[in-house]
């Protein structure tokens, strides 16, 4: 039983005197939650996802919205990796004229906290100015790519080969990152970032950039367990490694990152492995009925709250892998993730850092960034949404409210 004393701080880390969270927590426990549809939560997504850009005077996009706090800061990592959906959205019916603007704005933010080795800081900006961090660079790099495609900007251009020099020169022996690793634990969710070497190395021509990522694509698949379906060493902790089990959102991240690196390196084995691990989460999903946000080795739950940003992902996996042909592409499997996403979404609140937001877990006490609404929930959903929309129609445009 937790100390009654960390439970009141928890509890109050909530707030749940302010008028707007107490009506969140009713319509988490069934009082007063709509049914959302595709499109409306789709549009009010988007709108919260400006919000945090523009809640920062610096350029980047906000951490997430704290129900007790507010915006936090900018946060680098993810800036570099919301890039590509304000692009995204500026090319969708949904695009406000603005969307370009951000992006740009967030490149500039990002040119601004590089640090003088190409890499770039881990954790948010108001935490560290200095120390670099290898899984936040490479996911910073996949932004810069998309901005360069974008635009032809050289000087993006240049930041990117930086940034793929520092991680190739950085890179342990064994194709893994230690030195400016969290925790100086190797994990296979960096695999999520690999892959964005590996399409900057597609872009650029950058041959080192690909062999170092194919040289960690060898080593995440040497976590693999082929009986199970499963990858070793995805979750954040030493102590989730002992015991064989991750957040869904590392699951995501590990899954996607094999996937996409098998597909740009040619490597049908990566393919195979993330596609039965796939296949295994599609599993849970349809014996549940929803997406417990951790599981284990066996894919037995092992949480009653869900974590939204990885059922978004792995929508958006089983999109992409059902986009190929792949038996294991499962849009029935991405539809009730969604729909579990969607349902979550306040539509109709009067706080706008919670109207359209996707919180970490739902309910959002839950233990993934509880009460908070991170800025990546809402980047991948949008992404998942819109690929929801490809596989299904156009997507109609609905106005915002506020």
């Amino acid at each position: 039983m937790p100390d009654p004393r960390t439970l009141v701080a928890e509890l109050g880390n909530g707030a749940p005197w302010r008028p707007a969270n107490a009506r969140l927590y009713l319509r988490q426990l069934g009082l007063g939650r709509e049914v959302v549809d595709p499109s409306a939560a789709l549009v009010a997504t988007a709108g919260w996802l400006r919000r945090a850009a523009d809640a920062t005077s610096d350029g980047g996009v906000s951490w997430g919205y704290r129900l007790r706090g507010g915006w936090a800061a900018s946060y680098p990592e993810t800036t570099g990796y919301i890039v590509p959906t304000f692009l995204a959205l500026d090319a969708s019916p949904l695009a406000d004229g603005r969307d370009r603007e951000r992006a740009e704005r967030s490149i500039r933010f990002l040119a601004g906290v590089r640090l003088p080795d190409g890499s770039f800081p881990g954790r948010r900006i108001d935490e560290n100015r200095t120390e670099p961090s290898v899984f936040n660079t490479a996911q910073i790099l996949h932004g810069l790519t998309a901005w360069h495609t974008a635009t032809g900007d050289d000087a993006i251009r240049t930041m990117a080969l930086d940034a793929a020099r520092w991680l190739v020169d950085g890179q342990d022996e064994d194709g893994t990152w230690r030195r400016h690793a969290y925790g100086g634990i190797p994990v296979a969710y960096v695999a999520h970032g690999t892959c964005w070497l590996a399409e900057h190395a597609e872009a650029t021509g950058d041959d080192a950039a690909r062999r170092a990522a194919e040289r960690h694509l060898d080593w995440v698949l040497g976590q693999y367990d082929a009986g199970a379906g499963w990858f070793d060493l995805a979750g954040f902790t030493a102590e989730d490694h002992a015991a064989r089990r991750a957040v869904t959102h590392t699951i995501a991240y590990t899954i996607w990152g094999v996937l996409d690196l098998g597909l740009r390196l040619g490597r049908d084995d990566a393919i195979q492995a993330a596609a039965t691990a796939a296949a295994q989460v599609a599993g849970v999903v349809r014996r549940e009925g929803r997406l417990p946000g951790m599981l284990d080795a066996a894919y037995i739950a092992g949480a009653s709250w869900e974590c939204l940003t990885g059922n978004s992902q792995m929508a958006l996996i089983w999109l992409r892998l059902a986009s190929l042909g792949h038996s294991a592409g499962d849009r029935e499997a991405a539809t009730i993730a969604l729909d579990r996403v969607r349902r979550s979404i306040s539509l109709r609140s009067s706080d706008r850092g919670i109207r359209g937001g996707v919180a970490g877990s739902d309910p959002p006490w839950g233990t993934y960034i509880r009460f908070t609404f991170p800025n990546w929930a809402a980047k991948f959903t949008i992404d998942a949404l819109l690929a929801e929309g490809k596989a299904t129609g156009p997507v109609a445009t609905v106005d915002e409210a506020g």
